[in-house]
């Protein structure tokens, strides 16, 4: 039988009046009538129906997304829509809406229109995954002093107050990815710790990967290894080759780690260059990644599950801002490994 209520008021011998004022914790209340409502609630496993509450109401809510568009025929944004998908069919009847704002990574004009655009929409929270650092923390400011609820995905920012995050831990991530690259290899050599973003530097997940990597082998005292830090701005296949050749013709290559999605690159230079026993990271179950993974080529991909950021994220917004739920400041998502020995267990 459904509780109401009037059930509890009943019991407690109190108005339904006082009973709302617990449940939602406002207005004046005694804490003995506190008290006793709230054992009463708590005995009876009282759930509100937050829908019939929100249909009642008759107010809608505006959730938006503000994210990178897919380019240069990379797939890793898509993964979060679908997630951002999955998310709204659950979330629509309680009069939620989802805008999404898109801006080209590489054009920092084009994120500042968009950002304003979600301003001037008003929205009752917003889900940011933040590229500019500095344009990016500005824009959050603005939006947590306006009352508007945020969620970063992807990747994070240092130092904002009632901000939430959903993500990998990239520091630990690449700490880990250091430790896998580098585990049974016993001879001295290069290790080629490689970035294919455009201006890394507005990149925080690449640079905290590339920290935890160094710090792996700065604790574990692995001296023989030289580390070579290569950035390129998405080069074609033939810059990358002509970048390369000079490492590859020492024969000194141990590993390669690639901070970013774009690790199937290198894959294909390993292939066309028939390079064996050196061992290939890097991150993102893109399709190109996982078929070079079942080749063989690439010998570890860290997933990040953007498509379940996306769904965890609005989801954070819609237990804060609907369901009136406490939710954790930082929700890390799990650092998946995956090989061709396990890929096929997972969703790609």
């Amino acid at each position: 039988m459904k509780v109401r209520i009037k059930d509890i008021a009943r019991l407690a011998q109190v108005s339904p009046g006082t009973v709302d004022r617990v449940i939602h914790n406002r207005g004046e209340v005694s804490e003995e009538t506190r008290k006793k409502v709230g054992k009463i609630i708590q005995e009876l496993d009282y759930k509100p129906d937050i829908l019939a509450r929100t249909l009642a109401s008759k107010k809608s809510y505006l959730f938006a997304v503000l994210m990178p568009v897919s380019v240069n025929g990379s797939d890793f944004w898509q993964a979060p829509n679908m997630g951002i998908d999955k998310a709204f069919e659950e979330i629509s009847p309680f009069g939620i809406t989802i805008h999404r704002y898109y801006f080209d990574q590489l054009d920092k004009d084009a994120f500042l229109r968009q950002a304003e655009a979600v301003k001037n929409d008003k929205p009752d929270a917003v889900l940011f995954a933040p590229i500019f650092p500095d344009e990016s923390r500005e824009f959050v400011n603005t939006c947590v002093a306006a009352g508007i609820n945020v969620a970063l995905f992807n990747s994070n920012i240092d130092g904002l107050d009632r901000v939430y995050y959903i993500g990998q831990d990239a520091l630990q991530s690449g700490y880990l990815g250091a430790r896998m690259l580098t585990y049974g290899i016993h001879n001295e050599g290069d290790i080629l710790l490689i970035s294919l973003a455009g201006r890394k530097e507005n990149h925080n997940d690449i640079i905290r990967r590339e920290r935890g990597f160094r710090r792996y082998l700065a604790e574990n005292a692995r001296n023989g290894f030289s580390i070579i830090n290569i950035e390129m701005s998405l080069p074609s296949g033939d810059e990358l080759s002509e970048k390369l050749r000079p490492y590859f013709e020492k024969s000194r290559v141990r590993g390669v780690f690639v901070a970013n999605s774009r690790v199937h690159q290198l894959a294909a230079y390993f292939e066309q260059n028939k390079i064996r026993n050196v061992r290939l990271i890097g991150y993102d179950l893109l399709p190109e990644n996982v078929a070079y993974l079942k080749k063989g080529v690439i010998d570890f991909l860290i997933s990040q599950k953007p498509e379940e950021q996306g769904y965890r994220g609005v989801m954070t917004l819609f237990n804060m801002i609907i369901l009136k739920r406490e939710v954790e400041q930082v929700q890390y998502i799990p650092i998946d490994i995956l090989t061709r020995e396990n890929i096929e267990y997972y969703k790609y």
